[in-house]
């Protein structure tokens, strides 16, 4: 499996982290139907309420590629009015998993 992850650092507005983490789940949802989604997490930093972690675990590149044209842009509009600064976005791809 050529697994793809995408991964979010997202920082809530003073005051808006529940509504952030409900419409992180929001998306969790939407996203777990597409094809190709091996698995969706979202964190919260115990240190810090208004940093969260979103993970998106794809099956490949390409699945990647075609779902995330079918995901619904207005929940990335709902999750963006309670961001207090633009997202970190990484992309990763799994190396030597198994190995060792």
């Amino acid at each position: 499996m050529d697994l793809l992850i995408k991964h979010y650092v997202l920082r809530a507005k003073e005051g808006a982290a529940e509504a952030l983490l409900a419409e992180l789940c929001r998306l969790s949802e939407l996203l777990s139907a597409l094809d190709g989604v091996v698995g969706v997490d979202i964190w919260q930093d115990e240190a810090d309420a208004n940093r969260c972690i979103f993970i998106e675990r794809w099956q490949s590149a390409a699945h990647y590629a075609e779902g995330s044209q079918r995901i619904d842009k207005a929940a990335f509009k709902a999750l963006i009015a309670h961001l207090g600064a633009p997202p970190e976005v990484s992309t990763l791809n799994a190396r030597g998993v198994g190995e060792g």
